[in-house]
């Protein structure tokens, strides 16, 4: 469709008529919400389309796909990292937004952004999601569009109330074939990750059973505690896929705090045996004199070892992993860095997704389930900290995070 179709007062008419096609469809699809954004491309004209639906702690995003023989494109947002999220929305209905650092402008802009390409946003009142929309700069700024969009974004609000109203906020969790697809690609992922400790348990079972073999009590007490360390390294596994499924309902994490020195975490972690396969050098940099922090040890274990799992799972053999611990202005910054394949610049601003996993090309580094680095996220928040990470190609990564300082030291 031509923009100079869609001037001021070109055919007032023809608004309330696509509007009245829309509002159809919209009861139709009962809740499902994946086909609106192509279906504004089509009939706008515009180069691209997100529908964000906010839901407890997180946002289903959809974005249009750019091939008509494809699916949509659907993704899991943090809500906390939406701007729509943090404001009244109420106070600001039929107001575009325009903050550039948001996550999902930005992937529209990848996905369909050109040098001459203008990106709107209408939030929803209530804090419900958002409607946004990408193209050429007169377009979007037409009266006639303006309308339309601002007009779409409402009865997605009131489609909304209508739904949670009749107990029908589940339906989007509803498997469609593009979540049967993910969880397909999860389950693998947890198999694998479940295979490597299972094989190592049935390993030294089966060395103990040995009847032509009479081991020490120092042997058999070593690989009775490699056992149990596999078995905890398993519990975790399937720990962080019961959080994450948590999370998605309810938002938050019950924390047992109490005061915890990390390079006594850091420590525990780096005696299982399964990061040494590679052959990596371990350095531990903390002061002597480190201090406590107010935090669940368990929760606290589970980030360190995300983060320790993925410097060694996305590193050659024989190469350095430095785990750091420095204070900062009342607060502490750990660090672990690897000398690994390194993340793309259009990747570190993915990494705290559910689900998603660096492509790299290379198979062994797909395993996974995508969980470790959004679950560590929400455990820090939770801890009043925040994490990010640097990375440059074929050099290595670094994550970092922090958590307050206890005030007094015990």
């Amino acid at each position: 469709m031509n923009e100079k179709n869609y001037a001021k007062d070109a055919y007032p008419a023809d608004i309330p008529i696509k509007i009245l096609q829309f509002t159809g469809k919209l009861l139709q699809e009962h809740g499902n919400y994946k086909w609106v954004p192509g279906w504004l491309v089509g009939t706008l004209g515009i180069k691209g389309c997100a529908v964000g639906i906010i839901l407890a702690q997180h946002c289903i995003v959809h974005f249009n796909s750019q091939d008509k023989n494809s699916r949509a494109d659907t993704t899991d947002i943090d809500v906390d990292v939406l701007w729509c999220s943090q404001q009244d929305s109420a106070t600001n209905q039929g107001t575009p937004c325009h903050v550039f650092d948001c996550p999902v402008r930005q992937r529209a802009v990848e996905k369909y952004g050109q040098p001459d390409q203008k990106v709107t946003c209408f939030p929803m009142a209530g804090k419900k999601g958002f409607l946004m929309a990408c193209g050429e700069g007169l377009l979007l700024n037409s009266f006639s569009v303006t309308e339309i969009l601002k007009a779409i974004t409402h009865a997605i609000e009131c489609s909304l109330d209508v739904d949670q109203n009749a107990g029908k906020v589940a339906s989007y969790f509803l498997p469609s074939e593009d979540v049967a697809q993910m969880w397909s690609e999860m389950l693998a992922g947890l198999s694998h990750d479940l295979r490597t400790p299972l094989a190592c348990i049935k390993g030294y079972v089966t060395t103990l059973l040995r009847e032509d073999v009479t081991w020490d009590p120092d042997a058999q007490k070593e690989f009775l505690n490699i056992i149990v360390e596999e078995t905890d390294h398993i519990e975790s596994l399937i720990n962080n896929l019961l959080d994450s499924s948590t999370l998605s309902w309810k938002g938050d994490i019950e924390l047992k705090k109490e005061p915890v020195l990390l390079p006594q975490i850091v420590n525990k972690i780096l005696r299982d045996q399964s990061y040494r396969n590679k052959n990596h050098q371990y350095t531990v940099l903390f002061a002597g004199d480190f201090p406590f922090v107010e935090a669940d040890p368990i929760r606290i274990e589970q980030v360190l070892r995300n983060l320790v799992d993925n410097a060694v799972k996305y590193s050659v053999e024989n190469t350095q992993i430095t785990i750091e611990g420095k204070v900062s202005a009342g607060e502490i910054v750990v660090s672990v860095a690897d000398q690994g394949i390194g993340i793309g610049d259009e990747h570190l601003n993915r990494l705290f997704e559910k689900f998603f996993r660096v492509s790299s090309g290379i198979q062994e580094y797909q395993k996974g389930m995508g969980l470790g680095l959004p679950l560590a996220r929400q455990i820090l928040i939770s801890h009043g900290g925040k994490i990010w990470a640097k990375s440059k190609l074929n050099e290595g990564t670094t994550f970092y995070f922090t958590l307050p300082v206890v005030s007094k030291q015990l």
